[in-house]
């Protein structure tokens, strides 16, 4: 009895394999993506963290040199003066000044700083 002759193997590759790598090249492809988007916005907020640790000593500067007038920010923060007058005890009432500082695209959670008699 003779075999019948093996067919020979195909050139190329199956469909399955195909669809196989085209799914894990595009799973690659999101993971970067998103790996990169991440990064992306980690850079920002740690940038966003400097501008406010660094507008802190600005705002009171300004607030002992010039207290009459608000203080000028970079651009992308909102600041809001007030000022409270505190009755006291013993003393004559206090002035303080208020001011509110507020990052415009809500990185960073608004704080408060409270300045007595135009001197921090």
């Amino acid at each position: 009895m003779n075999a019948p002759p093996s067919r020979p193997a195909g050139q190329g590759f199956s469909l399955i394999e195909v669809l196989v790598s085209l799914g894990l090249c595009a799973l690659l492809a999101t993971t970067t993506a998103s790996a990169v988007a991440f990064a992306a916005r980690s850079e920002e907020s740690a940038g966003r963290d400097g501008d406010a640790t660094l507008l802190l000593p600005r705002l009171y500067a300004a607030q002992r040199l010039r207290p009459e007038t608000p203080p000028d920010v970079r651009k992308g923060w909102r600041i809001d003066r007030t000022v409270d007058i505190v009755p006291q005890e013993d003393a004559p009432p206090s002035e303080w000044h208020v001011i509110a500082v507020a990052d415009r695209r809500q990185d960073l959670s608004p704080f408060t700083l409270r300045i007595l008699n135009d001197t921090p």
